[in-house]
């Protein structure tokens, strides 16, 4: 509770204390076991107390004793009692007789009857079936007797009917003349039928059949009024036990034992019987009947004549009964498998027990209270009863003005502790368990473990419940006297006659804000009223619904707070309500680096101690071994942000406040697991592109972005793994333009990139058709189908020629290849109808001259089909030589040369060096078969030019001259000059590439001498 209050508080006054002469005081005195007060000790030290305990020990005694004490017995149970006849009959008295008397009311039924611990059966005739008093023998039966279709005296047990021919022989004496041979006989239940009989034959019949033996025997009688004399006990004593001993009023059995050393062993059995007891009054129904209700056995034992003594109940005390017996009658499912009413109970008390006594039982049964007050029955339930009336301070009565004019101020007293050998936080109840057969049973002790963690010890009380044979109810019981144990407070305060109507264990609201009480709720536990200064003196008790509630925890502090009011050390930590790390709350630091930060965020305090000049402390630990760090903030802030955490660390975070005077607890702690610099960027979003122009945008731009990666697939594919890519390094900003491009149907894809490595989760994307690409000169160009389609041997699979192209072969698989996904797209069929192979497609090597080097190289594919994947290597000097850093022979076991190179996506366009190229061609096994239609590889040399005016022509030749350092000539054009040789046109002889020249002709294709010629040559 958040504020303890000084024991006693007595309200000070100027005015001289007068005593004031109570003319008539109406005081209620509460009777509880609930609270283990002394004077419960001190009663229960008490022989009649302690003479009734006994009794519910010996339930299972029986006495043997004409006058034994008769006994009250309400409820279930099963108990022995009062030998009260016993006699032997018969035969040599073989024959025990013995009348047992279970209680001194009328009870509603026996359920079950016991011979020791072993609950026995009978028939209908009143014999013991269950073994070892009754059970089956078997007999032997003969007869010799000439009819051929007889009835047997008992029926056979089957298989042990013989019938046999009997001849006279001497007097009573027969022989067998068939020997051991059987007669043939037909048996329908006992009638036997011989087959075919001899006239004058006599025949044997030998069998056994089941003769049932029962030694004991047990009739009952349930103590009605108006009950009758036991006919039977008339039969076996005639002249002793007569019509007139009818035992009205007392339930009795009769029983009779057989001598038989197999049943007896060991003598007599001990008798006992689970009976339902009385029939109780119900003033709900007007109905007489058994009940368990613990009220309904209150009202009973106040009207009983050997206890309470009542005559008659008043309309009132009715009321409060039937609310409390509806209360007990509320179903609940104590363990989940069986729904029973809240609170039952069961009674055997000796006439001659203290009422109070039985009451007592009966209350705490129900977890409540009772008391007199007034000449009137007041009794209360262990449930949560609704407040019934609001008083403040308005109401108080603590100034009383005196006939001579002085002023007596009455003090309130408040008392908010118990002594600790008052205190309990462990219960051991002992009841008379319904399951095990209601004997009285040790439970196992009821143990409020935050309890004993509070009070430094166990504080254990053994708690007798001779009224409870239900251990839940016996443990909801126990959790409901250490819960309002935690609740200890009570008040004594007087207030005005507006309080007046209030009863005993009434339950009321009270606002006194000078305790810090605002509707605080209180029960009723004294009423005193006095006429002279007309007020009333209430000694209350705090509690609260959660006292009452089945299988509510224990608080050490009980769940009633004392006083509303704020104490300067009990301040409360704050509710920390998020932790976020991430790209958000990343920081860029001065230096251009990237710091992974934390914001612990929490609800904003209220406490004025904590915002004015207060300060909320954070502290935080790397898992598993990490050391706790310190972070403040001023006590007004919501929120902090510390860096020094690594990216994936999983974090530990808690905080407490502080005020100048002292420090809170610390919060519940919460772990976290940091994510900083492991967040992806955002996705590309808007990507387009406009001529070769690439645009896009981003939802924001976080502290970490590093920049962007393109990567394209001819035809529309979205895989971006195998994408191949569009560039070298990052892509800084948008636009851009790329400086090589494929051509065709391409499908170009965009991802962010950050600092850490991170890529966005998903790509942005445009498909279009890109045309052939930009090629500014002739080049040297190889068209493979124009070739014949040269392949690499050993390379190929999956196709054939057909038609003059590479085309798939069919493949007939349910599954594709390894790299395609199992399932096609929605609207596609699960079985596809035919499929084809995946096919690979392997140029020669192409060998491309220093001179071509930095030239531009573009690769144009046509394709049928899914999944193009287009793929080169270096299978020239470029793969022969390794890395710079690497040796140039291998190890002795090499090779020389070493194989090609790795295989690297087509991107579109390269710059090529003095190397062999080669390329793949791969397309996707599937529904859509695959086929190339075209493949041009160009290659857009640095252009060489040269121009020469008017070179002199011989007639055997001449040779072109020229400066630049051509490599390949691949175009010359000459222009003939006005001239006199009669040349009218020239020719060019290109047989040595590098050496061309040119000779003039004549009409008649004479070389001449004397013509020039303008002459242009193209290459590189």
């Amino acid at each position: 509770m958040p504020q303890a209050i000084v024991g006693v508080i007595g309200l000070a006054t100027g005015a001289t204390v007068s005593t004031a002469v109570t003319v008539a005081v109406y005081a209620a005195t509460l009777i509880t076991t609930l609270v283990m007060s002394g004077a419960q000790k001190r009663k229960a030290e008490r022989k009649q107390r302690a003479d009734y305990e006994a009794s519910v020990v010996d339930r299972m005694v029986n006495v043997a004793s004409p006058t034994a004490t008769r006994e009250l017995v309400m409820g279930r149970t099963r108990k022995g009692g009062a030998v009260y006849f016993q006699t032997s009959v018969a035969p040599h008295n073989a024959v025990y007789v013995a009348c047992l008397a279970l209680a001194g009311n009328e009870i509603a039924a026996v359920e079950r009857i016991y011979f020791n611990e072993t609950p026995i059966d009978l028939d209908g005739d009143g014999n013991v079936t269950t073994a070892p008093w009754g059970r089956y023998n078997k007999i032997t039966v003969k007869e010799t007797d000439g009819h051929p279709v007889r009835t047997l005296a008992h029926t056979p047990i089957p298989g042990t009917l013989s019938v046999l021919r009997a001849v006279p022989f001497g007097s009573g004496d027969y022989f067998f003349p068939n020997g051991a041979s059987n007669v043939a006989f037909s048996l329908v239940g006992s009638t036997l039928n011989i087959t075919d009989p001899v006239p004058g034959d006599e025949y044997t019949v030998t069998y056994q059949w089941e003769q049932f033996l029962s030694t004991a025997r047990v009739f009952v009688h349930l103590g009605s009024p108006d009950q009758v004399s036991d006919p039977r006990m008339q039969l076996l004593l005639p002249g002793i036990w007569t019509a007139d001993h009818r035992a009205r009023g007392v339930p009795y059995i009769e029983c009779e034992f057989v001598y038989d050393e197999t049943s007896f062993p060991n003598g007599l059995p001990n008798i006992t019987a689970q009976i339902a007891g009385a029939k109780i009054y119900d003033p709900r129904t007007g109905l007489t009947a058994f009940t368990e209700n613990p009220a309904l056995m209150m009202r009973h034992v106040l009207m009983h004549p050997q206890f309470g003594k009542r005559t008659s109940l008043t309309a009132a005390e009715d009321a409060r009964i039937i609310a409390v017996a509806n209360a007990c009658d509320v179903p609940i499912n104590y363990t989940g498998a069986e729904v029973v009413p809240t609170f039952r109970a069961t009674v055997v008390a000796p006439f001659g027990t203290p009422p109070k006594d039985v009451l007592d039982d009966l209350q705490q049964a129900m977890g409540g209270e009772w008391a007199f007050a007034g000449a009137e029955f007041l009794v209360r339930p262990g449930v949560y009863q609704a407040p019934v009336m609001h008083l403040t301070e308005d109401d108080l009565a603590v100034e009383q003005q005196e006939a001579d004019g002085t002023v007596t101020r009455i003090p309130i007293t408040i008392s908010t502790h118990r002594p600790r050998n008052q205190k309990i936080n462990s219960v051991a109840p002992r009841i008379c368990d319904q399951a095990a057969n209601y004997i009285e049973t040790p439970l196992d002790p009821i143990r409020a473990d935050a309890l004993i963690a509070a009070d430094g010890a166990e504080l254990s009380q053994e708690l007798p419940m001779p009224a409870v044979f239900y251990a839940p109810q016996a443990r909801h019981i126990a959790g409901i006297l250490i819960r309002d144990s935690r609740d200890p407070m009570t008040a004594r305060i007087p207030f005005k006659m507006r309080a007046y109507p209030l009863e005993l264990f009434d339950s009321i609201t009270l606002t006194l804000p000078d305790y810090g009480w605002s509707s605080k709720e209180f029960r009723i536990l004294e009423r005193e009223f006095s006429p002279e200064g007309m007020f009333v003196t209430l000694t209350l008790k705090e509690t609260t619904a959660a006292i009452f509630a089945y299988g509510a925890p224990f608080l050490p502090q009980g769940y009633a707070d004392n006083t509303g009011l704020p104490r300067p050390w009990d301040i409360r930590p704050p509710t920390i309500t998020s932790i976020s790390s991430g790209e958000d709350e990343l920081i860029l630091g001065s230096d251009g680096s990237i710091l992974t930060a934390v914001r612990v965020s929490w609800a904003a305090i209220q406490d004025a101690s904590i915002l004015s000049g207060g300060k909320v402390e954070v502290q935080w630990l790397v898992l598993p071994n990490g050391a706790w760090h310190t972070e403040t903030a001023p006590g007004d802030s919501t929120e902090l942000k510390f860096t020094g955490v690594e990216d994936s660390s999983v974090i530990v975070v808690r905080a407490r406040t502080y005020n100048s005077l002292a420090s809170s607890a610390w919060s519940a702690q919460i772990y976290h697991q940091v994510i900083g610099k492991t967040a992806p960027p955002p996705n590309i979003e808007n990507l387009s592109i406009a001529g070769y122009t690439l645009s896009w945008s981003l939802a924001r731009r976080p502290v970490d972005l590093a920049g962007f990666v393109f990567r394209f697939h001819y035809g529309n594919n979205l895989d971006w793994n195998s994408a191949a890519p569009l560039h070298e390094g990052l892509i800084l900003s948008s636009p851009w333009t790329p400086d090589t491009r494929p051509g065709g149907v391409v499908t170009i894809m965009g991802k962010a990139r950050d600092t850490s490595g991170n890529w966005s989760l998903a790509t942005g994307n445009v498909a279009l058709n890109l045309g052939d690409p930009p090629i500014a000169n002739i080049i040297e160009q190889w068209d493979f189908a124009a070739l014949g389609w040269p392949a690499e041997v050993g390379m190929q699979s999956g196709w054939s020629l057909v038609g003059g192209d590479p085309t798939a072969d069919d493949l007939d698989s349910f599954y594709g290849t390894d790299d395609q996904s199992f399932y096609g797209v929605e609207t596609e069929s699960f079985y596809k109808l035919s499929s084809y192979s995946q096919m690979v497609y392997v140029t020669e090597l192409i060998s491309l001259n220093s001179a071509l080097a930095g030239s531009i190289m573009t690769l144009v594919a046509q394709t049928e089909g899914i999944d193009v994947h287009i793929d080169y290597r270096l299978a020239g000097p470029g793969s022969f030589y390794g890395p710079d850093t690497g040796s140039f022979y291998g190890a002795d076991d090499e090779s020389f040369y070493l194989a090609p190179g790795a295989w690297m996506p087509w991107p579109g366009q390269i710059v090529v060096d003095n190397d062999a190229y080669q390329f793949r061609v791969t397309i996707g096994a599937g529904s859509t078969q695959g086929k190339i239609t075209g493949l041009v590889l160009t290659v857009d040399a640095p252009d060489l030019e040269e121009q020469i005016a008017d070179l002199a022509i011989n007639a055997a030749g001449t040779a072109i001259p020229y400066t630049k350092s051509f490599t390949s000539i691949k175009t010359i054009q000459a222009s003939l000059q006005a001239n006199v040789s009669g040349a009218v046109t020239v020719e060019l002889n290109k047989s040595l590439p590098l050496a061309p020249s040119i000779k003039a002709f004549t009409a008649a294709h004479t070389a001449v001498s004397g013509a020039t010629a303008d002459i242009t040559l193209k290459g590189y």
